[in-house]
């Protein structure tokens, strides 16, 4: 006791005098207040774990009577301490973690710990107390194979909290000293972390939510996840705070969007696709994040859930909030429709017939309020146990919607009259590689195979020819005449996709286009693109932070176009002799049968994912729709057929076909009702190849427009008012309780 006694004590702090790591416990804890923090937490790691430790020290603060400290050994300590030994904690924590532990404990002679450069861990540790102690000058309480390197140096190895292999290697090093072994877990740090960052927080049954809700979408299409993802949602805030609910949902936002756009990685150029993506989805996931908090704030109310009506409100004023937020996540910024709830459904086709009149947004709608009535349910079922039935009467009014909206969706697809005409459309998928497509020298050789795949697939005759997206390098004098001489030789109409300019006194502005050519060489129309790819084909601010470019991949910027375009094609017309002249449409509509006049109005891009634009595109007196879309960006990834599941919608909203012309897929037709009748796959079955679809369009006589389109965004508007609504009645509340 009394050699002891001249020798001092050195204690390790993490694992060995508590049961957990000071810092993971602080990154865990950083986490679960904010998660964007990983960003800024792996910029500190760059900088070295002990900076790591100094940055998390100064910005979370640890109770240390919360701690779970190792009570055998620090009841030894203490013993040691009576008997007049000097305890010293050197620990590879931050000196702003480790000294409220030690001004806790009331133990310590001396603290000893990391400073932001230097890590005291292993050889700096053992470094540090052989230059105050001398060699094998001090005993040394340790629990982890970082501590070898200091038992080395030591006299005596304290071990605690550590495996038989840690033990059987202390041995190697020096002399043993008493050990306090039991209950080792070599999982207890690992579980302590699980336990603060992932469940106690929620965001675990979260990150499921975002996963499932991901997986709802292309590729996986589990379309009834989507159905069950929000009410998860709700499940992961329950009995949280304000500040935590909408943690819980921004980071179902943050799974949800980094799983289902992880296809931006596949962008072609080095550095933006990561960063873009993780933008991207940081600035998306707030969204779910607004929303679980508005939905809470009237869960919290005592009083909500007291009656059946309190708690259909509840549900449909849920409900209303999640479709407000994609409206506004639509249009703020230029917006970003992709992804809708509502569009995970694409496949349900009478069920999303309802979009005829609400647009995709009353399909939103549905899923939400079900989801929320089945949350609903499961809770009065825990409530009243001994009640069997009492979650019917919570699913009994959203479920009887749903069920007539799919009834009344069949009806409406069976309603119509097959179509006496039709018009023949030849699409041509180059499937190019987006680095061909930026690389100059290839030009020559793309635009030759594209004439070759063209005039392949004309050996029936066709209407119209379309070229997607990018598919036509830039249009010089010599690609200008052989697309002349291209259309003139097989007296085709053809749309094709090529940057155009406009001269005005103040800028030169470039447009993406479409043009309309008719066989007989001449451009006769043409549609500039009107919603631009924000950071793809334009940077904003870029006047006044012209900085910004350097993070995109885009060298220059387009200019919006204005309006909508309607495309007019003459067909020759057949003998009529014997022919009405006209029909009258029930619209009004004069459409003479034997001009063959069509009228085909253009998107381009992801325009199609916009419901007004789809909307502004189809005039009274559309044939169809159709886009011209470059997919070859993103691979061959679910980008695809995320993007064309988007596409149906318009089809459905606005009651006409729409055929899709994609570098690489997904090229199909789709009808009136949103059914995709025609898929192009290559001779292997992938939509991603090379070749030419040739699909028939049906030409209605009468072909009634949509309440949709006649009257717009209606029922998001009332969503919107519904959502304002409520939060006025609830800050109204609010201010009531202070006073």
């Amino acid at each position: 006791m009394a050699d002891n006694q001249n020798v001092p004590l050195v204690v390790d702090l993490d694992g060995t005098l508590i049961r957990t790591d000071m810092m993971w416990e602080s990154l865990s804890r950083r986490l679960r207040r904010n998660p964007l923090a990983i960003f800024q937490i792996l910029f500190w790691w760059t900088r070295g774990r002990a900076y790591l430790k100094q940055k998390l020290a100064e910005r979370v603060q640890i109770d240390p009577a919360t701690l779970p400290y190792h009570q055998r050994f620090l009841a030894w300590l203490h013993e040691e301490k009576k008997n007049g030994r000097k305890i010293i904690l050197a620990t590879a924590s931050d000196m702003k973690m480790a000294q409220p532990v030690a001004n806790h404990i009331g133990l310590f002679d001396e603290v000893l710990a990391s400073d932001g450069q230097t890590n005291l861990r292993s050889e700096n540790k053992l470094r540090v107390l052989t230059n105050k102690f001398g060699e094998r000058g001090f005993d040394y309480a340790g629990n982890s194979s970082a501590d070898f390197a200091v038992w080395r140096g030591s006299r005596q190895a304290v071990i605690v909290n550590a495996s038989q292999r840690v033990l059987r290697e202390a041995a190697k090093c020096t002399r043993l000293g008493p050990t306090f072994c039991e209950n080792f877990s070599a999982t207890a740090v690992a579980k302590s972390v699980v336990k603060e960052l992932f469940w106690d927080s929620g965001y675990l049954v979260a990150i499921i939510a975002g996963l499932l809700l991901a997986s709802s979408f292309p590729n996986f299409s589990f379309a009834g996840f989507a159905w069950v993802a929000p009410a998860l949602m709700l499940l992961a805030a329950q009995g949280k705070s304000g500040a935590d609910r909408w943690r819980v949902g921004y980071v179902t936002g943050l799974a949800f969007w980094l799983a289902s756009l992880v296809w931006l990685l596949e962008i072609p150029v080095t550095g933006f696709p990561i960063l873009g993506w993780i933008s991207l989805c940081a600035y998306l996931a707030l969204y779910p994040g607004a929303w679980v908090w508005l939905v809470a704030i009237h869960d919290s109310r005592s009083t909500i859930h007291a009656t059946w009506t309190s708690r259909m409100l509840w549900t449909l004023l849920g409900a209303a909030a999640w479709v407000s937020l994609e409206f506004l996540r639509g249009w703020l910024f230029s917006g970003f429709p992709w992804n809708f709830i509502g569009v995970s459904q694409f496949k349900i086709i009478p069920l999303i017939q309802i979009a005829a009149v609400t647009g995709v947004y009353g399909v939103s709608f549905l899923v939400v309020w079900f989801s929320l009535a089945l949350f609903s349910a499961v809770r009065m079922v825990l409530k009243n146990p001994t009640r069997r039935f009492v979650w019917q009467a919570e699913i009994v009014v959203p479920m009887t919607v749903m069920v007539f909206c799919y009834v009344g969706g069949f009806f409406w697809m069976n309603r119509e009259a097959p179509p006496e005409n039709t018009f023949r459309v030849t699409t041509i998928q180059p499937s190019v590689p987006q680095t061909l497509i930026w690389s100059s020298s290839e030009d020559t050789k793309r635009f030759t195979e594209l004439l070759a795949l063209s005039q392949r697939a004309l050996t029936n005759k066709t209407d119209l020819l379309l070229w997607p997206e990018s598919a036509v390098p830039s249009v010089d004098e010599a690609i200008y005449k052989a697309i002349n001489q291209f259309v003139r030789s097989n007296q085709v109409w053809l749309v094709l996709n090529a940057d155009d300019v406009g001269f005005s006194p103040r800028a030169t502005n470039f447009f993406n286009s479409a043009f309309l050519i008719s066989p007989d060489g001449r451009w006769r129309q043409s549609y500039h693109k009107r919603q631009l790819v924000i950071f793809g084909e334009y940077v904003p601010l870029a006047k006044w932070l012209p900085f910004l470019k350097w993070f995109t991949p885009i060298t220059g910027g387009w200019t919006a176009g204005d309006k909508a375009a309607q495309f007019e094609i003459q067909t020759a017309a057949p003998d009529v002799s014997s022919q009405v002249i006209t029909l009258v449409g029930t619209n009004g509509t004069v459409k003479p049968n034997h001009s063959h006049l069509v009228k085909a109005s253009p998107l381009i891009c992801f325009e199609d994912i916009f419901p007004r634009l789809g909307r502004d595109a189809a005039t009274a007196d559309t044939d169809f729709l159709f886009n011209l879309t470059n997919d070859g960006w993103f691979g061959e990834s679910s980008e695809q057929w995320q993007h064309a599941a988007a596409s149906v919608f318009r089809a459905v909203e606005n009651n006409l076909p729409i055929i899709r012309c994609a570098n690489n897929g997904v090229t199909c037709l789709i009808d009136s009702h949103g059914r995709m009748q025609q898929l192009f796959t290559d001779p292997t079955g992938s939509i991603h190849g090379r070749g030419a679809m040739t699909s028939e369009i049906p030409l209605a006589t009468e072909r009634p427009s949509t309440y949709y389109h006649r009257h717009g965004d209606w029922f998001a508007w009332n969503c919107v008012g519904l959502t304002v609504i409520s939060l006025i009645s609830w800050y109204r509340r609010q201010t009531l309780a202070k006073n």
